[in-house]
């Protein structure tokens, strides 16, 4: 049964509204504020202009070691519930990384198009860069292509994490990454195993070591159908021989547990995790 990547850790109905209206208050952060973080997250910067009202604060910050313009932004975010409104919370976001790629792409822009003209590609940009080909060879040189690109103007490791990613153009199917610092292939496989490795690391015990994982039936588990949750958007197992993948970790007491690429509410039905039995 096929499995979206998709990190879930949900709060019950009642403790998500509690916590929502508890934070209603609040105003948006200060550019000075703003400036700090940029400064301390991303490095040296000056300030190009910034903007402060009741509802947003904007700041255009100058990146030194790179030599580009990016923003910071602080906003009062409505929360509202089955029509209701029940206030605002303050909400940050930059435009840092994007700012970034866009710059890197303009300095090497003869280079990337002649990686895509070669094997008959074509790229796109958001929260990572997506690289589309006829097949799967032409989008994994591609990929590589570029990744070795960003990776020459990874200066202090600012672009760690970056996924490159490859895609059929006309089918919907994905190929594999580069996700950087590595120049490396990485199957849609292992790309499985690194997001369960972090599961794992967040969830249940930050030393884990992964050691297998294997396909097997809902019923090889020892988890209750009646728990697995019904997450929009992916599969999820809904009869006892339906299809699951099992990961196989050591923990750090030298234990061996698993974790199930399945969501599932806890003995209290409050919160949701990926299944295990882990238990230390």
């Amino acid at each position: 049964m096929k499995k979206s990547i998709i990190s879930k850790t949900l709060l019950s109905i009642p403790f998500i509204f509690a916590a929502l209206v508890f934070s209603s208050c609040g105003s948006v952060r200060s550019a000075k504020s703003l400036y700090n973080e940029a400064k301390q997250t991303f490095g040296k910067c000056t300030i190009v202009s910034q903007n402060s009202t009741k509802e947003r604060t904007a700041v255009v910050l100058h990146d030194e070691l790179q030599d580009f313009d990016y923003e910071m932004f602080s906003s009062m975010y409505d929360i509202t519930m089955d029509g209701s409104s029940f206030g605002s919370v303050p909400s940050d976001s930059n435009t840092f990384r994007f700012s970034l790629i866009e710059k890197l792409i303009n300095n090497n822009s003869d280079r990337l198009e002649e990686i895509c003209i070669n094997n008959n590609a074509e790229y796109s940009v958001d929260e990572l860069i997506r690289i589309t080909a006829p097949d799967k060879e032409a989008a994994m040189q591609a990929s590589l292509g570029f990744a070795e690109i960003f990776q020459r103007e990874n200066l202090k490791s600012r672009l760690d994490g970056l996924m490159i990613s490859a895609d059929s153009e006309k089918d919907n199917i994905h190929f594999g990454s580069v996700v950087l610092p590595e120049i490396t292939w990485i199957s849609p496989e292992e790309e499985l195993v690194t997001y369960f490795i972090d599961i794992a690391h967040k969830q249940t015990d930050k030393e884990a070591v992964f050691l297998r994982y294997e396909k097997r039936k809902f019923k090889d588990t020892e988890a209750d159908i009646f728990r697995v949750v019904s997450v929009l958007g992916t599969d999820y197992p809904e009869s006892p021989d339906d299809e699951v993948t099992i990961y196989y970790f050591k923990s750090s007491s030298g234990n061996e547990y698993y974790i199930c690429d399945f969501n599932y509410y806890d003995d209290n039905g409050g919160y949701m995790n990926y299944y295990s039995n882990y238990s230390e």
